[in-house]
């Protein structure tokens, strides 16, 4: 198939510029029909099975899968086929999106790594969007960071909340399936033993571990194994890099069971509460509902919380510095002559460095104030 279709109108689409290359598929702006709505097309270069029944089952299966619905899934309008010089090809059909991939962010950060809070962000993000995947019974089996979309808030976005994030997708949905189809291997290569979404467990894995600075795995005298993450960057904690070398170097093993049934499992690991599954809106029961926003707490009401703990963190630091033990009384027969007990004097500089010591040790209204972290 020709790798240019920009100027020609095919299956009900005038294709325009090339938006994405890709090894199997093409992206292109499009505008679909008369209502001249702007769209995003990806075409697959792989010719469709010549017999039509299988054609016909083939599109019906990707159709399905990208049926899936979630805020984190990119929108699909339309999946169908088009001829091009008496060849039938796939093509996706979704809604135009603005802004670059994952992997083009990546490339433009310092020594391409992330933050570790965005990373854990865009994996809780595209976690959400995995399950939602999963609860409808379908993989992906596509994640890495070229298949992740970060999309800016629009004006009227950033005007309602001035702290609008990157709005995240992940995109790639139903290409696994086609692909399949074509090899005839529909049902995945799972086991017995280990779950069809494994794939994606460990895909995400892969992603979170590359986008801070690890390198899945390393060949290393003939066989294959996982360096520490923490080599490659020492702000990791020990216990992420545990959880993810825990899913990459199992080496697809046959005979374990999986480490995590489900990808909301991984993320609870990852986030360090093993214990109760993520509840914000991307992990809703399908996927899909929508809970109510969870936000920071008010700047001012940390603020009067740091004044209450730093006046209260004064208080005891300055009671540890005047001992509470009232003093011996002296004999009687002395009492006219003995020296009164030394009583501190706080104006003086040793006593108030004395009292400063005490209070600032106590860490007290000096920590940051937890905010929205934002993908940049």
């Amino acid at each position: 198939m020709s790798r240019d279709l920009s100027g020609k109108t095919l299956g009900g689409y005038r294709f325009g510029e090339v938006l994405a290359r890709g090894a199997q598929s093409t992206v292109y702006a499009a505008n679909q029909g008369e209502s001249d709505r702007p769209v995003a097309v990806k075409v697959f270069l792989s010719e469709l099975p010549k017999d039509k029944a299988a054609a016909s089952r083939l599109v019906s299966d990707v159709q399905k899968v990208t049926a899936t619905t979630h805020k984190n899934l990119v929108p699909v309008i339309e999946v169908g086929s088009l001829e091009w010089k008496g060849k039938r090809h796939l093509f996706i059909a979704m809604e135009r999106l603005h802004g670059e991939s994952l992997k083009s962010r990546l490339d433009s950060q310092p020594g391409h790594v992330l933050p570790l809070h965005v990373a854990l962000q865009l994996a809780s993000t595209v976690g959400g969007a995995l399950q939602a995947i999963h609860g409808a019974g379908f993989v992906h089996r596509g994640i890495n960071p070229g298949a992740v979309f970060l999309s800016p808030p629009t004006d009227e976005e950033r005007q309602a909340d001035l702290e609008a994030e990157d709005h995240i997708y992940l995109l790639d949905l139903g290409a696994a399936t086609f692909f399949e189809g074509l090899s005839g291997n529909g049902n995945g290569n799972g086991h017995a033993k280990r779950s069809k979404y494994f794939d994606d467990i460990r895909g995400l894995a892969a992603l979170v571990s590359e986008l801070l600075g690890g390198v899945p795995s390393t060949p290393v005298k003939g066989s294959e194994a996982l360096l520490p993450l923490h080599f490659a960057n020492r702000k990791i904690p020990a216990r992420i890099d545990a959880v993810l070398r825990s899913v990459l170097s199992d080496k697809l093993s046959h005979d374990k069971q999986d480490q995590y049934s489900s990808v909301a499992e991984f993320v609870a690991a990852l986030m360090g509460d093993p214990g109760n599954l993520p509840t914000l809106a991307a992990w809703s029961g399908d996927g899909r509902a929508t809970m109510p926003a969870t936000r920071g707490t008010s700047p001012l009401l940390w603020a009067a919380l740091m004044s209450v703990v730093g006046g209260l963190s004064f208080g005891v630091g300055y009671w540890l510095y005047l001992d509470p033990t009232p003093p011996t009384p002296a004999p009687a027969a002395s009492a006219a002559s003995a020296p009164s007990a030394p009583v501190p004097d706080l104006a003086s500089s040793d006593a108030a460095n004395s009292v400063t010591s005490t209070n600032s040790g106590s860490g007290a209204g000096t920590g940051s104030v937890p905010g929205k972290s934002e993908v940049k």
